[in-house]
């Protein structure tokens, strides 16, 4: 009985944990400097929606979190990203799509480290997203070669001192 009661209750935890579903803010304003803090829990929610969502399941929903999301990255006044264009062009021709995983990816680094603006680490959280997303979701993008050599540079942990050597060079 106990034994029935404990499966019970681990499969209602779960139900709970996983059944949450994710909802895009609707009527958001952001009028002023202060307006944009308040929104933090939702875009890091947002950006876990995107990233964890393949890519041929509710479009009309991932439209209206990636509208949402630019919004509120466009006109924060405490995230920053310094994204060097030629670096990301590089990897986006293929598969133009990737931009909102790389945007994602530094978003989220900037917050959870303090706002931070470090070019480098930025460059690197943006790739490494954009290296999952790709592995997540093969099957709805094209073939990249360079994303697949930032890959292997990831695996040999060499991928921030490739980025660093990319960056400094201009």
């Amino acid at each position: 009985m106990k034994k029935l009661l404990f499966s019970f209750l681990v499969f209602f935890i779960c139900m709970s944990v996983f059944g949450q579903e994710y909802n895009v803010p609707k009527n958001y304003k952001f009028e002023n400097k202060e307006s944009y803090k308040p929104y933090e829990p939702q875009i890091k929610e947002t950006i876990d929606w995107l990233l964890q969502t393949p890519l041929g399941k509710d479009a009309n929903k991932r439209q209206e979190a990636n509208a949402f999301l630019m919004a509120w990255l466009t006109g924060t006044p405490d995230v920053h990203l310094k994204i060097d264009a030629g670096f990301m062009m590089n990897f986006i021709k293929v598969n133009p799509e990737l931009v909102m995983p790389f945007t994602a990816g530094w978003t989220k680094y900037s917050l959870d480290n303090g706002y931070s603006e470090d070019v480098v680490e930025g460059t690197k959280a943006g790739v490494e997203t954009v290296i999952t997303f790709y592995r997540k979701n093969r099957g709805y993008l094209k073939k990249d070669s360079n994303i697949e050599k930032y890959e292997k540079l990831m695996e040999k942990g060499k991928l921030e001192a490739e980025i660093n050597k990319i960056l400094n060079k201009k």
